[in-house]
């Protein structure tokens, strides 16, 4: 069983640079010490795979998978396998066209039911098609976790893979929700596991005080987002 996050931001994501002070090779390093054996770095519209990282990550052990967090009519969407080409979806029918023209990409629907306006929301049953996996979020309390109850209940009526992910922005989120995936340490063979459905959901609560510091915080940065697009 391989140990994987298919959902994780570093430093050099534009999106985030003012918020995350570890930058992709020491997030690599920190995953290594933590036994992970494949990562995809998943920076919000931007796509970051380079063969210079892929080696880094290789001599500590680590299969990296190129990635991205795509927006696609402004909610979030996670393509793996994929290439720079995605930074250019931007609707629902371009990304079946891509994946019609591309199909070892493997589509997550990240945080789908999450009270938040880049989450998909209604965006995700009427595109179902679309999906091949599910998000379950490490971002949930113990007695409170109706986001991820909601998404893997839609998850099975509709024959989707859930797969468990940190979404990490912060080093204390890494290491709470991971995969485990029954498959050969390569590209295809984890895509090939994740599309049969070979992946155990490790996870486990955050601390309502960790919860509570983490909304203080995507608060602050959206507050942030909102100064600097009224300078611009």
């Amino acid at each position: 069983m391989l140990k994987a996050d298919f959902h994780i931001h570093t430093k050099e994501d534009k999106n985030d640079k003012f918020v995350i002070r570890y930058n992709s090779k020491e997030l690599i390093d920190h995953a290594a010490k933590k036994g992970f054996d494949v990562l995809a770095l998943t920076y919000h519209g931007q796509f970051s795979y380079n063969e210079e990282l892929a080696n880094y990550a290789r001599e500590k052990g680590i299969l990296l998978i190129p990635g991205i967090e795509s927006y696609i009519k402004g909610r979030h969407v996670i393509i793996l396998n994929t290439t720079k080409e995605a930074e250019k979806i931007n609707t629902f029918e371009e990304l079946r066209e891509f994946k019609r023209s591309n199909p070892e990409i493997f589509i997550i629907a990240p945080h789908p039911y999450y009270p938040r306006s880049n989450c998909l929301q209604k965006e995700f049953l009427s595109n179902i098609d679309v999906f091949d996996g599910v998000e379950y979020c490490h971002y949930y309390c113990r007695g409170y976790n109706p986001y991820n109850k909601k998404a893997i209940k839609v998850a099975k009526k509709h024959n989707k893979t859930v797969v468990g992910t940190s979404d990490a922005h912060w080093l204390f989120q890494f290491n709470k929700t991971y995969s485990l995936v029954d498959a050969e340490k390569s590209i295809k063979g984890v895509m090939d596991a994740l599309r049969q459905g070979k992946v155990e959901v490790k996870t486990k609560p955050l601390s309502y005080l960790k919860c509570s510091f983490i909304a203080l915080l995507l608060i602050i940065n959206g507050i942030r987002k909102i100064i600097k697009r009224n300078l611009q």
